[in-house]
Parts: structure tokens; sequence; C-alpha cells
């Protein structure tokens, strides 16, 4: 029982999932970004959430990221 399971994330880590955040909210609610490749800027920020999500969960989950 002496291991831990989940771990805060550093730093760098909670600043780029804040980036990939305002990049989701700019895409999303706001439609300020241009289309890239093709892309609609909606699909774009929705994309940005979940990879934000992901890094905050993988900061969570392995030590030290």
């Amino acid at each position: 029982m002496g291991n831990r399971m989940n771990f805060a994330p550093r730093m760098p880590t909670i600043i780029i999932a804040l980036a990939l955040m305002v990049i989701g909210l700019l895409g999303t609610f706001v439609g300020a970004l241009p289309a890239i490749a093709g892309i609609d800027p909606a699909v774009i920020g929705a994309w940005a959430f979940v990879v934000a999500g992901a890094v905050l969960l993988a900061g969570m989950l392995v030590e030290g990221i």
C-alpha cells in the first residue's frame, strides 16, 4: 500500500494543457482560428480539448510528466 497510484501534474504540463484549452475555446466557441488544411476550426478546437484532457491525465498517471 506504499506505492502511489496518481501524481500531481507538473507546471509545464499544466501550462501546455492551458494553452490547448485556449486553442479549444478560440476554435470551438469564438471561431477565431483559421481553417487549417480544410479542417473546420470547431473540429480543431474539439481536438484541442481532447488532447488537453489527455495531457493532464498523463500528468496524473505518469510521474515526472
